[in-house]
């Protein structure tokens, strides 16, 4: 099984931020998936579909952040088939599922982590971090 990203789109980047905030800060991440269409591409010979998501990271009354996007990927037509009849028939089960939510939660949280760090937001994920061996 071999997917190719091609690309994304973001339609909608949205960051709130309770300036007034004073408690203690709670997150949470929510990944959905609108829809999974057919996408023809002129220029190429193998198949592609586009994946149009909903990426949320929530901090409670502190604020939350919100990315819409349209993931572009290229595969065989029997791996895109299989795709889109899983989507269509609500199977999230998948191994394609998982690669391709894989994908938006990698590309999603490098806009998050830009986006954290201009309206001083706390990293939704962590980091990797040095021990000082004694």
């Amino acid at each position: 099984m071999e997917m190719k990203f091609l690309g994304l789109k973001y339609t909608k980047i949205s960051v709130k931020k309770n300036p007034n905030f004073d408690g203690k800060i709670t997150m949470n991440q929510n990944i959905k998936i609108n829809s999974i269409e057919d996408y023809k591409q002129l220029d190429r010979k193998e198949e592609s579909i586009k994946v149009s998501y909903k990426f949320e990271v929530s901090y409670g009354d502190l604020g939350n952040i919100e990315l819409e996007g349209i993931l572009f990927l290229a595969m065989d037509s029997k791996l895109q088939k299989q795709i889109l009849k899983d989507f269509e028939s609500k199977k999230a089960d998948t191994e394609e599922n998982v690669l391709i939510m894989n994908l938006i939660i990698q590309k999603s949280s490098i806009k998050a982590m830009e986006l954290e760090e201009e309206m001083n937001l706390p990293i939704h994920v962590k980091l990797p971090s040095l021990q000082f061996k004694k």
